[in-house]
């Protein structure tokens, strides 16, 4: 094999290994942040601003690595909306039902046609009041759609090396500042720096050595753990956390994770959308019995998830039949 072809090789590898990583680590992720929903109050909120970090990062760096220097609108959308649409569209089925069944308020609201495509965080935003029980903390889904919205001219922006560093450089600064002067409840504004951040490494293509990113992942949590435990001082768990997740995305474009996360990995990957959508609906909650209460609602929560996923592709595969039908 020549050396061209021994690059190529190395080249696909590379981008296998990132696939598995941000695959099994979306996994992860979701169900950090369907376990910190569970247990409200606590500290798991960090790790959760982590993982969200990594899904947006993960959302803006396959986006870009995809569609930069081959953008189409209309195939960007497409598939987009080919990809959220049909889940969207199922669980809103078997949400409506759950509802019906359990006589929610609000059900046929005007807020309800924000909340099935998972825009009602907008209501909030500007200070108006949720009515329908439909996008229950879907808050993220609201931050992506926003995110597909101005790819169009991120992708434009990022075409440049230095207006894509200017660029990105003056997005960390206002999602910093707004961090602390917009407070909204969660950390909307570090997710947001999250998709941006994600595309503009896919495109400058910039790396860390495993074992810097490794140094830093953790000196960042050590220190704050030792600032917030030893001494009291939170004012810099913002920077110390946006410092953890943009190293340990790192890491996850360097270093291959282990092999045993590929059984959770290809068990659920297929059905992370669902199960954001659907979690915070089932969970049951058993009084001095909260961890069994928590593992059932995980449980129901991965089987309903999964049941919907086959539902999706199977209605997928049988609207493509019939288009083909049609033409």
């Amino acid at each position: 094999m020549n050396k061209e072809g021994e690059r190529r090789m190395s080249n696909d590898q590379k981008s296998s290994d990132i696939s598995y990583n941000f695959s099994a680590a979306k996994v992860l992720s979701i169900l950090m942040v369907a376990t910190a929903h569970y247990f409200t109050g606590t500290l798991l909120w960090i790790p959760t601003t982590v993982a969200l970090f990594v899904f947006a990062f993960s959302s803006g760096y396959f986006s870009a690595s995809k569609y930069y220097g081959n953008f189409s609108k209309s195939k960007f959308w497409k598939a987009k909306l080919t990809r959220l649409g049909y889940s969207l569209a199922v669980t809103n089925c078997f949400l409506l039902l759950l509802f019906l069944i359990q006589a929610k308020s609000g059900i046929f609201s005007y807020d309800t046609l924000l909340g099935i495509v998972g825009l009602n965080a907008i209501l909030p935003w500007l200070g108006f009041h949720n009515h329908s029980p439909f996008g229950n903390g879907l808050w993220f889904l609201a931050a992506l759609w926003l995110f597909y919205i101005t790819y169009p001219a991120i992708e434009r922006i990022n075409r440049n090396p230095r207006r894509a560093f200017l660029f990105i450089m003056l997005m960390l600064g206002i999602t910093t500042y707004l961090n602390f002067t917009v407070l909204v409840g969660y950390e909307l504004w570090m997710t947001l720096f999250g998709f941006l951040f994600g595309a503009y490494i896919a495109t400058i293509k910039a790396r860390l050595p495993f074992i810097w990113g490794s140094g830093i992942l953790i000196s960042s949590a050590t220190m704050m753990l030792a600032l917030n435990k030893l001494w009291g001082i939170n004012s810099l768990n913002y920077y110390l956390i946006l410092v953890s997740a943009v190293a340990l995305c790192n890491i996850f474009l360097v270093q291959r994770l282990p092999d045993i996360l590929s059984l959770v990995s290809s068990t659920l990957s297929g059905c992370i959308l669902e199960i954001y959508l659907i979690h915070t609906y089932l969970f049951i909650k058993i009084k001095q019995y909260e961890f069994i209460g928590y593992a059932v609602s995980m449980l129901l929560t991965i089987i309903v998830a999964k049941s919907l996923g086959k539902i999706r592709d199977r209605l997928k595969i049988t609207v493509n039949l019939f288009s083909r039908n049609l033409s």
